[in-house]
């Protein structure tokens, strides 16, 4: 139960940070897209550094930005599920509806930051083959796992109701 209070303190901790973040990141992203005006400052945002904010440049970080409000809403989805664990609901549909939305949730959260990027890069010319941790990657395997685990809890509930059935 410690390992459970550890998590949760360290995913409330981020969430609040990140719903810190969120506001100023909106301003900063809805000023650059609206503004006309040569931005000096490089922009690096998944590992694709941005520095002419040109209308490829501007869809690029709008769906970065919005990428991250996904993963934000799947944080939030997660802080619900580590609840749902301290109160000892395990084997539940809500268990299994949050799992499966959080998987959902990370797996279009990296269609939405990789494939502006990467096409991003193709029309500023940068194509190369690099094998190199990549976050779209990660993310797409972290939904992965989640949809698996909602899967995995599935058959538990089942398994778990025929047993009480049979006894």
């Amino acid at each position: 139960m410690r390992k459970l209070n550890l998590l949760k303190a360290i995913i409330d901790f981020v969430w609040i940070l990140a719903l810190i973040t969120i506001p100023f990141l909106l301003l900063f992203i809805g000023y650059l897209t609206s503004s006309n005006e040569p931005f000096d400052i490089p922009i690096k945002m998944n590992g694709v550094e941005i520095t002419v904010l040109d209308l490829n440049a501007k869809i690029v970080l709008f769906f970065t930005t919005l990428s991250y409000i996904v993963v934000m809403y799947g944080l939030y989805l997660f802080k619900k599920l580590l609840q749902l664990f301290k109160l000892k609901i395990i084997f539940d549909d809500q268990i299994i509806f949050h799992f499966k939305r959080i998987g959902n949730l990370l797996i279009i959260s990296g269609f939405l930051s990789g494939l502006p990027a990467f096409f991003y890069k193709v029309a500023q010319g940068e194509i190369k083959i690099e094998i190199r941790a990549n976050p779209f990657l990660y993310l797409i395997s972290l939904g992965l796992f989640f949809m698996v685990l909602s899967e995995v809890f599935k058959i538990a509930k089942t398994m778990k109701e025929e047993n009480e059935l049979t006894i």
